[in-house]
């Protein structure tokens, strides 16, 4: 469960614009796009996609390690990034296609989604954050 955790974190980088903050920021923010308190399995995936787009700054398709030097050269930032696109390149040659990204499974998701109902409540929401901040803080 721990390791799921520590997947679903990798992919909680993919949700900072930049990447300037490393996970910093709730992967589930932008993704409720019709305001109603609820995510859904759907705007879920609409926000990865979305979060793919921007992070696609050369806009060749692809997200590889070389297209962000400063947090390449950082030691877990860095790592983390690489474990991140490691877990979701399915084809091994070291890039993340837009496709290989949606057709990982959301594992933020899943674990968020405490009744498995495919349908994140704010209380989900705010539990799955505060077991990531645990561990991150225990990391430390």
């Amino acid at each position: 469960m721990k390791r799921l955790f520590l997947l679903a974190a990798g992919f909680a980088v993919l949700a900072t614009p930049a990447l300037a903050q490393m996970g910093a920021q709730d992967p589930f923010a932008d993704a409720d796009t019709n305001r109603d308190g609820l995510i859904t399995m759907a705007e879920h995936q609409a926000s990865r996609a979305a979060r793919f787009d921007r992070l696609d700054r050369d806009r060749d398709g692809v997200i590889r390690m070389q297209d962000f030097p400063r947090i390449a050269r950082r030691g877990d930032g860095g790592a983390d990034l690489q474990r991140m696109i490691s877990a979701a390149d399915r084809n091994r040659d070291g890039a993340l296609t837009r496709e290989e990204m949606l057709a990982s499974p959301p594992v933020a998701f899943a674990l968020a989604d405490a009744n498995n109902d495919g349908i994140l409540t704010a209380a989900e929401r705010d539990a799955a954050k505060a077991r990531l901040q645990q561990m991150r803080s225990a990391r430390r």
